[in-house]
């Protein structure tokens, strides 16, 4: 069950997590600056267990880990495999600053990132949460290892969700 839904407005997440708006860290521009890119994208389908086909592809992945946390050493390869099969991205965020051999590319959590993601829920790894990368709602997806179907289960709960609130 999601216990909350968090709808984050562009001038506190945006500059958090720079990768949702396309643009690497190093070189991220303020909100300000920031325009909405006009390239058509093409759709990423994504099939709910009622049938419905819906379009994922503004939704992205933000993963929490620690480099040294065995569930994330269990989880991580299993994230990878099914955001790779869905066309779903995956920015990753360590606690401890570090990477691993599935997500060697991590930025370190700060407080700022911290506060906006945790507000609601306990600090531990792996924690995920689901990120519509035009409208910066978060909702959150996994706290813990997860198996390839009970992740399968979560995405398609989450994205029920996104439905039902109109926020997909």
């Amino acid at each position: 069950m999601i216990r909350t839904l968090l709808v984050a407005s562009a001038l506190t997440l945006l500059p958090l997590v720079p990768a949702l708006a396309g643009t690497p860290p190093s070189t991220a521009p303020n909100v300000q600056q920031r325009t909405p890119s006009t390239a058509p994208t093409s759709p990423v389908w994504f099939r709910l267990a009622d049938g419905r086909t819906i379009d994922i592809q503004h939704w992205q992945v933000v993963h929490f880990i620690r480099s040294d946390c065995p569930y994330c050493h269990r989880f991580n390869p299993v994230l990878r495999d099914m955001a790779d099969r869905l066309g779903l991205k995956v920015f990753v965020y360590s606690f401890d600053g570090v990477g691993d051999a599935v997500f060697p590319d991590v930025l370190p959590t700060n407080d700022a990132v911290l506060e906006q993601f945790f507000a609601e829920l306990p600090k531990v790894t792996p924690t995920d949460f689901l990120v519509n990368t035009q409208t910066l709602v978060t909702i959150p997806l996994a706290q813990g290892a997860l198996t390839e179907v009970a992740l399968s289960q979560r995405l398609d709960e989450s994205f029920g969700l996104a439905v039902r609130l109109g926020v997909l």
